[in-house]
């Protein structure tokens, strides 16, 4: 693995990028906001103190996080380990992760190169992210070697093949198309029944666990509404109230400011232990500009940087993208990783796909079991995997 320093990235390395605007949604709950996937967060617990070697910078005497957007290196203690402000380890002092994660929040993105997203000018935000934390060179879009479409990628990431055994096109239940789970489901096993607390967020869907897809809300870009195995659905996958981004000036908040079952979960300290999030098709790339995306992020990164799981240093953060907007076998997808410990600048070109992804959920839960190609066999016990599904990803980046 190779560690360098955003160069081009530099120009957005500002604090106050980072934590955005004063989003709103510290305490309501939407309807749909159920489902009990309480039991993955601690209360009060000094999570950054299970990291050794964590300076944390925990200097300052004001409790709680911070209520607004201040700079990034804001004085002032959090509850737990880390300091209101604090984005990702700009102390200069190493920071050990701990050897699991209480709760780990993954954000998926739709269809765009790299270069599209990363180091482009029309995502300051992202790239503020990017600059004070850590992004990966390498990760490929080569789980399918004939490059499905969005929903099989979905369920790469979730359950490690898009197939009850096999991988790709072949062998048995394999999803190759983006249809909606009323037209076909897998019973194979996924991350979210392999936790001890799941919450999916989905943008605009019109019911929990919703099987069709309806007006902004795509059915494919939900992979736990195709799992049959997951009795609990209806409870953990549900719906938020999608935001009206702007799509051509950068750095602006949404509207409304959101007040939902994630911004609740957040506020309340009730995060599951697994959160997936997916934006509606306006505000994931998929049919929006990638500033209506970035300004999305604007919006609701800030409520995650201040929430009291993430500053006692209780959660990692991964922006993912779900396939490249080109069909080049290979090629590279955006990403940023935040965490606090990750070393602001922290650049890997390690090799990694979704499947090295879902391999490391499953290190950062401290599960025994790696579904899939994240156990680098197909499922059904034979078949190859490609060779960077096994990556680690959590050394690489250091979260």
């Amino acid at each position: 693995m190779t560690f360098r320093s955003l160069s081009v990235l530099g120009a957005f390395a500002l604090g106050a990028l980072v934590l955005g605007p004063v989003a709103c949604g510290s305490s309501g709950s939407s309807s749909g906001s159920g489902g009990g996937s309480s039991s993955g967060s601690s209360s009060g617990s000094s999570g950054g103190s299970s990291s050794s070697g964590s300076s944390g910078g925990s200097s300052g005497s004001s409790s709680g996080s911070s209520s607004g957007g201040s700079s990034g290196g804001s004085s002032g203690s959090s509850s737990g380990g880390f300091p209101a402000g604090t984005v990702c380890n700009a102390s200069g002092t190493p920071r050990t992760p701990p050897a699991t994660i209480k709760h780990i929040i993954a954000i998926l993105f739709e269809n765009k190169n790299y270069s599209s997203v990363n180091g482009s000018s029309n995502a300051p935000y992202l790239n503020s992210l990017a600059t004070q934390c850590g992004i990966a060179t390498a990760y490929n879009d080569d789980c399918f070697a004939s490059n499905e479409v969005s929903l099989p990628h979905y369920l790469a990431l979730t359950s490690g093949s898009n197939c009850d055994t096999g991988l790709d096109q072949s062998g048995s239940g394999c999803i190759t198309d983006d249809n909606d789970a009323t037209s076909h489901t897998l019973s194979t096993a996924s991350i979210f029944g392999q936790v001890t607390s799941w919450k999916s967020y989905l943008e605009d869907m019109p019911s929990a666990c919703d099987p069709s897809s309806s007006g902004l809300y795509a059915c494919k870009h939900n992979p736990a509404a195709y799992y049959t195995a997951l009795s609990s659905c209806s409870a953990n996958d549900v719906p938020i109230t999608g935001l009206s981004c702007d799509s051509s000036n950068t750095m602006t908040g949404c509207t409304p400011a959101p007040i939902n079952a994630f911004t609740s979960d957040l506020a309340n300290d009730t995060l599951a232990q697994l959160t997936f999030i997916s934006p509606n098709v306006d505000n994931d790339m998929h049919n929006g500009t990638v500033t209506q995306a970035d300004n999305w992020l604007y919006t609701y990164m800030p409520l995650i940087l201040q929430s009291p799981a993430y500053l006692r240093g209780d959660v990692a953060v991964q922006l993912l993208w779900d396939e490249q907007s080109t069909s080049t076998f290979g090629g590279a997808t955006p990403n940023v990783f935040v965490s606090p410990y990750i070393t602001a600048g922290t650049q890997s070109s390690t090799p990694m796909n979704h499947f090295a992804m879902l391999r490391a959920w499953e290190n950062a839960f401290g599960l025994s079991t790696y579904l899939g190609c994240a156990s680098g066999t197909q499922p059904g016990g034979s078949g190859s995997c490609p060779s960077d599904s096994t990556a680690d990803v959590r050394a690489a980046l250091g979260w």
